[in-house]
């Protein structure tokens, strides 16, 4: 009778033999990080959501999910390396693989698993530097209650964001290239949008009342605390022009009107004075003023430029500088809520999730915070229903479901003349509108990101 034990042992030892072979390779290979990581399916193969081609623009970085490999173990590491790491870094942390792209040229990503299984990715780094963010919108924009406009985005790196910092003034969406712009109530808001990278530009936006004939107003606050030797703006209204100010002590406060803007000069005095400001047809607001003996400062807050905070925490923090009133918005209020009270911050995690906290001072200068809400780790990575290629012809009109991840989702196209996208909550749809090339990006709450190349021949 023979026996399977020795048949039995072999196997085994040379499965041993093979991943330490390939765990020695990995050390002798260098690359960016790696760790032990439980297979939740053993004998699936090494896969990563990045695509074999791919391109990113220099001064930026890329996440991807890695998974599988490992061969029958029950655990499985991950190595990566660059071909060449002056134009292309890379790291894996845990389950994600992260490529920074530093100056244009073209490089070779192995992604490696403790079985010796690899992936390779080609990566290019366009040698055309990024262009600067710009919003196709004049330095000053004054809508009527009702109306959408649209503004194209020029330069940055999508996708794009926006906040206002006065939410019920306006609201705000952006798509691939465009801001959309609602005028919902009369008022003034400072309109900011970032690009991937945190770079942002600014303008002011009005919302008029329905007709010029409306009530004189103006955007300062009835009460006004400014440091000694500070200056600002404010935007008057409404009523009959021409407008006229003075001040009750040009010794402690001079303001002067150029148009439609109030300007505002706090001199070395400290104390407290009124500005009278008229219309033609005699109209009065009367803004009261305290110059502080502190020199001016530019407006801060004592959070951290980047901020981690879990559900259901509410941290508070201190509003520094600039000029008073503050006011504080939230570029994802379904994961970070954030108010202000006199100069304190206050920011409440809601739900896993990642928001830009912008802070306003009422000269309209801002300060943003970029916060993270964690929330309990998917089991299941970010992927949709849909290829990694897809062809879509003219007109045509496919969907396809986002699973896995952390939700909300967003999905974007590289090229809305070649594809456009729309979504419905997990769904989203895809129309062909000219032969072309584009790639679809979904986006989840964690930032991770999984590319579709599509074609429309």
């Amino acid at each position: 009778m023979k026996s399977n034990v020795f048949p039995s042992t072999r196997l085994r030892f040379t499965q041993l033999t093979a991943a330490v072979i390939a765990a020695a390779a990995l050390v002798a290979c260098g690359g960016g990080g790696s760790g032990n990581t439980v297979v939740d399916k053993p004998g699936l193969g090494l896969y990563t959501t990045a695509p074999n081609q791919l391109s990113i623009a220099a001064g930026t970085s890329s996440t991807y999910t890695v998974g599988g490999g490992g061969g029958t173990a029950g655990f499985v590491s991950y190595k990566a390396s660059s071909s060449n790491e002056q134009v292309v870094t890379v790291k894996i942390e845990k389950n994600s693989l992260i490529i920074t792209a530093h100056t244009g040229g073209t490089a070779v990503i192995q992604l490696v698993d403790s079985a010796g299984a690899n992936v390779v990715l080609n990566v290019t780094v366009p040698t055309n530097p990024v262009s600067s963010l710009a919003v196709a919108a004049p330095p000053s924009v004054t809508l009527v209650p009702g109306t959408t406009t649209q503004y194209k985005i020029n330069g940055g790196v999508g996708p794009f964001t926006a906040v206002a910092s006065s939410p019920n003034v306006v609201a705000l969406s952006t798509g691939s290239d465009t801001l959309s712009v609602t005028a919902a109530n009369p008022g003034t808001s400072t309109i900011v949008v970032y690009d991937r990278t945190g770079v942002s530009t600014k303008f002011e936006l009005t919302v008029s009342g329905s007709s010029d004939s409306g009530a004189l107003y103006t955007t300062a606050p009835d009460g006004l605390t400014m440091p000694a030797n500070a200056s600002a703006t404010y935007k008057i209204a409404g009523g009959l022009g021409p407008y006229t100010v003075s001040s009750a002590n040009t010794s402690i406060v001079e303001a002067t009107v150029d148009g439609g803007a109030l300007k505002v000069n706090a001199k070395g005095q400290a104390g407290r004075t009124t500005l009278n400001v008229r219309d033609a047809k005699g109209a009065l607001i009367v803004v009261s003023v305290d110059v502080t003996a502190d020199s001016a400062v530019a407006l801060y807050t004592t959070a951290p430029s980047t901020l981690t905070i879990g559900v259901g925490e509410a941290p508070s923090y201190i509003i520094q500088g600039g000029i008073g009133p503050f006011t504080a918005t939230s570029s994802n209020t379904s994961a970070v809520k954030a108010s202000v009270t006199g100069n304190t911050l206050s920011m409440a995690g809601a739900a896993a999730g990642l928001a830009d906290v912008v802070v306003f001072d009422s000269t309209g200068t801002s300060v943003k915070i970029s916060v993270t809400v964690p929330g309990t780790p998917s089991t299941v990575p970010l992927y949709s229903t849909a290829p990694e290629s897809i062809t879509v012809a003219v007109g045509a009109s496919p969907t396809y479901t986002i699973a896995g991840g952390a939700a909300p989702y967003s999905v974007t196209s590289s090229d809305v003349n070649v594809i456009t996208v729309t979504q419905t909550g997990t769904t989203f749809t895809a129309t062909g509108v000219k032969a072309g090339l584009a790639t679809i990006a979904i986006h989840d709450a964690s930032g991770t990101v999984v590319n579709i190349m599509v074609t429309v021949p």
